[in-house]
């Protein structure tokens, strides 16, 4: 079933698709001279012909050069970062030759699978995804032997200082979601360690969908002349998307504000159809936990109403989390409520419903939130 979802979300010969992520010319993988596993790799994981950007980047990538690459969010980014470590690997060596890094454990899971669906066919390839809320014990048991390491920066670092993830055979660097990973007060210091730990002959990709400036000044630290791979800079909004907004009554108690926006959400669900859905909300909150009880509680008013519901914020285990997001992909609920901790890099691939139920604080938030419908045109 999930390779059959993959294959329905990216084959672009037979669904009709939006032109920013349509090819005009009649190419296919097999043109970027990539390897055979890697091409059946692809094929099985449903990419049948590259988006703009997979056209443009897979080759320079290939070329061993340092890549900036925006596009925007579901237009075929991961496959970029995936299919050219796959296509570096030497695959006798055993040692970590690509190193991921992710801004959530979430995005660093999901990156681990469509390393694995795009080498399916790689013979011994190990992957891994190394993130908090899990036994250190059991990331050196696979650091054995592990090709490609995905991670979040904290428990990368961790690995690196304990001598347990060897940084010598690093040839990759790879930063996903790259503005969100270097923005003031984030993960900058562990990065900046990190990337000292590493040799100083390597390639290095930075991948976002939205760019601010401050990042250029960040990437110019780590970078050694790099190509620009930008497509849409001017115009970030997937053109499969309608956007709305709703005006709601202020009130001078926070609770009546939420209990407002409750009644203005079930009035959508019941007047416009979708597949699933997700609701992000800022929540006001002072810490995760309460976050994470105000989240649950809109979650149960909406699985009253019929609308199975789960929710997903910081406050929970790492086992909560990754059971909300398999419930989403496998479609066992209707709607997600989320923090912005799924904001960005999440392909649930029937998600078609966005709904911001508190203005995100910044555009960029906005924009990889609103990503999470029309992905792949």
């Amino acid at each position: 079933m999930a390779a059959s979802v993959r294959r329905a979300a990216h084959d672009i010969e037979t669904r009709k698709r939006t032109d920013d992520v349509l090819l005009s010319e009649g190419i296919d993988f097999s043109s970027l001279l990539l390897s055979q596993p890697v091409l059946e790799g692809l094929s099985s994981a449903g990419f049948q012909k590259p988006s703009p950007i997979q056209l443009k980047a897979i080759p320079l990538g290939r070329c061993g050069l340092d890549l900036i690459v925006q596009a925007k969010s579901g237009t075929g980014k991961t496959c970029v970062f995936c299919t050219i470590a796959l296509d570096s690997l030497v695959l006798e060596n055993p040692a970590t030759q690509v190193l991921v890094l992710a801004p959530t454990r979430e995005i660093a899971v999901q990156i681990h699978s469509v390393v694995m669906a795009i080498g399916c066919a790689v013979e011994g390839l190990e992957c891994h995804v190394f993130i908090g809320g899990r036994p250190v014990s059991q990331d050196k048991t696979n650091l054995k032997k592990c090709h490609i390491a995905v991670g979040s920066p904290g428990r990368i670092k961790q690995l690196i200082e304990l001598e347990m993830l060897s940084t010598a055979s690093i040839r990759l660097f790879v930063l996903d979601e790259a503005d969100k990973l270097l923005e003031e007060g984030s993960f900058q210091e562990q990065i900046n360690w990190i990337f000292s730990s590493l040799p100083v002959n390597k390639q290095m990709l930075a991948l976002s969908a939205t760019y601010p400036e401050s990042l250029a000044q960040h990437l110019t630290r780590y970078m050694r002349e790099p190509t620009f791979v930008r497509l849409n800079p001017s115009d970030l909004g997937l053109k499969g998307l309608k956007q709305y907004y709703k005006l709601v009554q202020s009130h001078p108690l926070p609770h009546m504000v939420f209990q407002e926006k409750v009644q203005h959400l079930l009035e959508l669900f019941s007047k416009i159809p979708f597949n699933q859905a997700l609701v992000f909300s800022n929540l006001h909150t002072r810490n995760d936990v309460e976050c994470s009880h105000r989240a649950q509680h809109l979650a149960d008013i909406l699985s009253s109403k019929g609308l199975p519901a789960v929710c997903i914020s910081g406050g929970l285990t790492q086992d909560q989390r990754l059971e909300a997001m398999s419930k989403l992909k496998q479609y066992q609920c209707r709607v997600l409520i989320s923090t912005d901790l799924t904001s960005r890099g999440i392909d649930a691939e029937k998600v078609n419903l966005v709904i911001n139920l508190d203005v995100p604080q910044d555009w960029e938030t906005y924009m990889h939130r609103i990503g999470r419908a029309g992905r792949f045109g």
